[in-house]
């Protein structure tokens, strides 16, 4: 039975236990509360003066001058149990709730078939989600929560993610009993980026599960069947393959930088680390002479390159790339296109000049009469390009659904971009990290390029079907943009990290290709294909 009294405050007796059980909080506005109307809220004591709840009134009460508190008398012993209990309906921290579940696994721990009494049976699982406001109701969830709680990380990164972030119970006990072995036996890190806030347990399990599918010992082949082939073999060999002997429609690479970066490919001496420029030009010319048996007379070949600095002074890389080509290949030089970047980074130097925020695409041919060239359609001011609304749905009776809107994510990408270019010699990208290539690994690629830069060139130079190869593929950001647009992929990688990376990519690319999406994209860029469709339109009715 609860009893209200008045209890001398030198004679209350505390427990540490108790008054540590919460975080200290502001006595303002407790203490300018009883100075203007008197305690409230009783505490709660036990028969024999032990303070059980109440502690920061208490404080308060001192504070303002108080000798005497209010309090409600409970019965039997006093316990940490008892006092969470109190303070259910509490604003607690999250170190607040954290001690407390730890409380409330030691009130009820483990008694395997032992019973409460001859008829109760001991339901621990039932009195710990009773305690813990019904959360983490069944055995088997609790048994894993308790085991991240005893086994944590420094800080207690997990129990605290777990009650503040929402963390899945079951995501951090992976975590902890499987894949932060594999992380740090292999030195992959996230564990570190984990305690430094950059990841959430269940991004960094993702990490570590992709990272370890790479260093799996694969075949050096990939292939989607009707789709895609990837090697990882040096881009040379391709015309050794019978099977894409004339094949190529369309080569879109971005070749090694001269003298800036280590490409991983396990060669002592790499291609675009040569002593001088002119042997660097001979070098990518010879690669593109020996690609020539894989192209047929309506292929193009762009090559995108970006100027080398030295002391800020450009060494005219994409201008020697050029005249090599021109002079020791059958391609035939056709024109430059500007790569347009809104973030420019420099790479490789310390920048003493405005910063460049071009690249070039070298834009070669086997025959400039019959390569393969289609006009595509840009905004021009004041007036957007006309967006379909999507394809409706025709039953067998003739019966039209309505028209769903285009809400991919990926194809909305592709049309925002589109968008965007204003002539048809400058392709405009906005650059930076590519998400996708780091979701699939954070060992990423050095140089990688811009998941929007191949978009308008496959669309202006191939049709659905056509087969697109980049011998230097890299992460294959070539080859996911032409799945989605409905265009089979070859490619060739030395580097087995980057190719592991890249084969990732091409799945992603295939999971991605959606019909009505890529209608909707054809409708706003080819004006013939409108045309054809309004004739059509024209005669139906």
């Amino acid at each position: 039975m609860k009893n209200l009294v008045m209890v001398n405050i030198p004679d209350l007796k505390e427990i540490a236990e108790f008054r540590t059980l919460y975080e200290a909080q502001s006595l303002e506005y407790l203490i300018e509360s009883y100075k203007t109307d008197g305690q409230q809220t009783p505490i709660h004591i036990s028969e024999d003066l032990v303070l059980v709840n109440g502690y920061q009134m208490v404080d308060a009460i001192k504070a303002a001058g108080g000798n005497t508190v209010m309090a409600i008398v409970i019965e039997g012993k006093p316990d940490i149990h008892k006092r969470i209990i109190l303070n259910k309906y509490r604003k607690k921290t999250t170190a607040d709730q954290l001690r407390e579940i730890r409380e409330v696994f030691k009130k009820y721990p483990k008694r395997q078939g032992q019973r409460i009494s001859e008829d109760e049976p001991y339901e621990r699982s039932k009195r710990i989600a009773g305690s813990i406001n019904g959360k983490w109701k069944n055995d088997v969830i609790q048994n894993k929560l308790e085991y991240i709680i005893n086994n944590d990380l420094e800080g207690d990164i997990l129990s605290k993610g777990v009650i503040d972030k929402n963390w899945k119970v079951d995501t951090c006990y992976e975590y902890l009993t499987k894949k932060m072995k594999v992380d740090l036996e292999n030195g992959y890190g996230f564990t570190a980026a984990l305690f430094l806030g950059k990841y959430t347990v269940g991004e960094v399990n993702r990490l570590i599960e992709q990272r370890s599918v790479l260093d799996k010992k694969h075949e050096h082949t990939f292939v989607i069947p009707e789709k895609c082939n990837s090697y990882n073999m040096d881009c040379a060999k391709l015309a050794e393959l019978p099977e894409f002997g004339k094949k190529v429609n369309l080569v879109i690479t971005s070749i090694p930088y001269w003298d800036l970066r280590n490409y991983k490919v396990g060669q002592a001496r790499q291609l675009g680390q040569e002593s001088t420029k002119e042997e660097y030009g001979h070098n990518i010319a010879a690669i593109f002479r020996q690609l020539t048996p894989t192209l047929n007379e309506t292929s193009n070949v762009i090559i995108n390159i970006g100027e080398t600095y030295k002391d800020g002074v450009g060494q005219g890389i994409p201008f020697l790339i050029r005249d090599y080509i021109s002079r020791e290949t059958s391609l035939v030089y056709k024109e430059t296109l500007i790569w347009s970047k809104k973030n420019p980074r420099p790479q490789g130097e310390d920048v003493k000049r405005p910063v460049n925020s071009i690249e070039y695409l070298l834009w070669f041919v086997v025959d400039p009469q019959k390569s393969k060239y289609k006009l595509l359609t840009f905004p021009v001011e004041g007036k957007m390009p006309k967006m379909s609304a999507g394809v409706r749905d025709v039953s067998s009776t003739g019966t039209q659904s309505k028209k769903r809107k285009s809400i991919i994510k990926n194809y909305g990408k592709l049309q925002s971009h589109l968008r965007e270019q204003e002539i048809e010699n400058i392709i405009i990208t906005s650059v930076g990290k590519n998400h996708d290539i780091f979701k699939i690994s954070e060992v990423g690629h050095p140089a990688p390029m811009s998941p929007m830069l191949p978009v308008t060139l496959i669309l202006m130079l191939t049709d659905e079907g056509d087969l697109v190869c980049d011998p230097f593929g890299g992460s294959n950001v070539v080859g996911k943009v032409a799945l989605e647009l409905n265009r089979r992929y070859l490619s060739t990688e030395l580097s087995k990290e980057y190719f592991d990376i890249g084969c990732e990519m091409l799945l992603k690319g295939n999971e991605n290709f959606d019909r009505d999406e890529l209608d909707s994209i054809n409708k706003m860029i080819y004006p013939d294909l409108n045309r054809d469709q309004e004739e059509f339109t024209k005669t139906a009715a």
